[in-house]
């Protein structure tokens, strides 16, 4: 066994190297030839298309996948950098140029197998919303909100308001009415028992005493009750029987109501009154009574009464006499006589 040498070694390698070399040479002058007849017309292919008929509901469906693929596509587009154009790749030999166009024409002979069952079928994603659809909303958020009766917030608070102040003074005005009305009774009330006072406190006759003194005792209470009982009741009595002659009368001419305070109020009778005797009659026209009444069990009462003159101080000095007749009996007229002529 020799060893190669290194200048052995130079030398297969230049074979090596020799041999490809005239191969190509040899394929370029068979492709000359070839190249140089023409080429025979292109084959008419034939191609078969199978197409799939689908319901609307599931073209809606594909529709709306294809363009949700294509938002997709875009998107990735945007956002995917430009690649690179790829470098032209060089010239492939006729040879070889020939042999792919023989294998290309079985494949277009070939009939076109009907498309595989559809794969399932993408949920399309929701769509944006528009901007425009965006700028409807805020509009819609932002205009007023419909008031009352349709009317806008602002006319429909102030109308509120209105109506509330308006309740509150009729409200105010009915109350008012209503506390004048129930005050205007009371007073009305109060003016019947001073008038019917009035009409029996001073109006007897031997004929009538008895009657006309229950009628007042039923108009009276507390102090006045009691004294009418202890002191006005024998009088009369001791009056009409001294002197049976004797009548007395009165009658009411008004009445004024003063001050009504709750249970307590304060009145002046005004009445005419006339004394009969064998003598003549006294009349007593505009006599005064000032009363004091309060409300038992709802029904207004006299408790007191001062005559004209007459106070708390000096009322114990009139006590057991009838007003207009002194002394509880009849007035004393004057009698006719003679008197003597003035000298000269």
């Amino acid at each position: 066994m020799t060893a190669k040498t290194g200048k052995d070694r130079a030398d297969e390698v230049d074979e090596v190297e020799a041999v490809p070399a005239e191969e190509r040479a040899e394929a370029g002058e068979a492709a000359e030839p070839a190249a140089a007849p023409a080429r025979p017309a292109a084959k008419r292919k034939r191609r078969v298309r199978v197409i799939e008929v689908i319901d609307d509901e599931d073209l809606d469906e594909v529709l709306e996948a294809l363009d949700a693929e294509d938002a997709q596509a875009e998107e990735a587009g945007e956002e995917a950098p430009a690649r690179p154009a790829r470098p032209a790749r060089p010239a492939r030999p006729a040879k070889a140029k020939a042999k792919a166009e023989v294998e290309a024409e079985p494949e277009a002979v070939s009939v076109e197998k009907p498309a595989a069952k559809a794969a399932p079928k993408p949920k399309p994603k929701p769509r944006p919303a528009q901007p425009a659809e965006d700028a409807e909303d805020a509009a819609a958020g932002a205009a007023p909100r419909p008031g009352l009766f349709g009317l806008p917030l602002l006319p429909t608070v102030v109308f509120v308001v209105l109506v509330a102040l308006l309740a509150s003074v009729a409200i105010w005005k009915w109350t008012s009415a209503s506390s004048l009305s129930s005050e205007q009774d009371e007073r009305d009330a109060i003016g019947d028992v001073a008038s019917a006072y009035g009409n029996v406190a001073y109006n007897y006759n031997p004929t009538n005493y008895q009657t006309q003194t229950d009628k007042a005792l039923k108009l009276l209470a507390g102090d006045m009750l009691d004294d009418y009982k202890k002191n006005t009741v024998p009088t009369v009595a001791s009056a009409f029987q001294a002197d049976p002659q004797v009548a007395l009368t009165s009658k009411t001419n008004q009445v004024f109501v003063g001050s009504v305070n709750g249970k307590f109020a304060t009145a002046v009778l005004m009445m005419d009154m006339a004394l009969k005797t064998k003598d003549g009659t006294i009349n007593q026209p505009a006599t005064l009574l000032r009363l004091s009444l309060s409300k038992i069990d709802g029904k207004w009462k006299i408790t007191q009464q001062y005559p004209s003159g007459i106070n708390d101080q000096n009322r114990n000095q009139q006590q057991g006499q009838i007003p207009g007749v002194p002394n509880g009996g009849a007035t004393q007229s004057p009698k006719p006589g003679k008197t003597e002529k003035p000298k000269n």
